[in-house]
């Protein structure tokens, strides 16, 4: 037994509206991915016979999706500052309003060759990868506690072409502090543990550990402001990504860690996301 593409989409809309906000366009993505085919495809063709095998495919992973699984888990790639990366249930998905991250620091990033760069947490690598792709004279380490998620990462930096000293480590704790850094930039867990949020949608079905650090979210963000110093050099960037309602916190830490020039960046949605601090003493 098969389908009609149109009448594919109509059902799966119809089954992922239960899990998602967006079911008409996982629908399309799902299907486009089961036979092969751009999602263009899918509207210049849709009177077209989905083939047995794909039908079959298409609704075991619809099935999938209303658990829920990530679209990105289940197309094995997300889109990120226009690359592509391949992702799975061991790294968090790669955001769109984490680009804001790396567009600051490129724009920071001194126009010079030999700029020494730290990632703290790298998951997929996406943040990295895409620095080095669009900075390729740029010197960067990138780390993560997960051995899991550095081979995902390594993975990436060959399909992209691109060159990165990939280390295990739990934040700082593998990196030498004779290493100094002209920017050390991270997008750590930041959500609170009690956070109901943590229970809803596609968040159930990525790592925890890459979500929360602890009770109020500002456990990893308060680490790696006190410990960024002895690993910046003068001048040299902090620059972190948190939740929208913890900018305060963050600027307060950092004042305390003797960062000057604080300055917090909105998102997308127009919320606190970005936050940078510039070490000076």
């Amino acid at each position: 037994m098969s389908e009609q593409i149109d009448s594919a989409i109509a059902w799966g809309s119809s089954r992922c509206s239960e899990a998602s906000d967006t079911p008409k366009l996982d629908a399309e993505l799902l299907l486009a991915h089961c036979i092969d085919k751009p999602r263009s495809y899918l509207y210049s063709w849709p009177e077209q016979l989905v083939p047995a095998e794909a039908w079959q495919r298409y609704q075991i992973l619809v099935g999938k999706r209303i658990e829920p699984t990530p679209i990105a888990y289940l197309l094995g790639q997300r889109e990120f500052f226009s690359l592509n990366f391949k992702t799975t249930s061991i790294a968090l998905v790669p955001r769109p309003e984490t680009e804001l991250l790396v567009e600051t620091c490129l724009e920071l990033c001194p126009n010079r060759a030999g700029v020494d760069l730290l990632e703290l947490g790298t998951g997929t690598g996406a943040i990295a990868i895409s620095l080095k792709v669009n900075r390729p004279d740029i010197n960067l380490i990138a780390t993560d506690i997960s051995t899991d998620c550095l081979d995902l990462a390594r993975i990436n930096a060959s399909d992209h072409g691109v060159a990165i000293e990939w280390i295990e480590s739990d934040w700082f704790s593998a990196i030498d502090n004779t290493s100094l850094f002209d920017m050390i930039l991270s997008n750590p867990p930041y959500i609170a543990a009690t956070d109901p949020c943590l229970m809803r949608g596609d968040l159930r079905a990525e790592p925890l550990s890459a979500l929360s650090p602890g009770e109020n979210g500002l456990e990893a963000l308060q680490q790696l402001i006190v410990s960024a110093p002895a690993y910046l050099k003068t001048p040299g960037y902090l620059i972190l990504e948190h939740g929208f309602d913890q900018q305060t916190d963050v600027a307060r830490m950092m004042r305390k860690q003797r960062f000057t020039e604080i300055t917090c960046q909105t998102d997308l949605n127009g919320l606190p996301r970005l936050s940078i601090g510039r070490l000076t003493e």
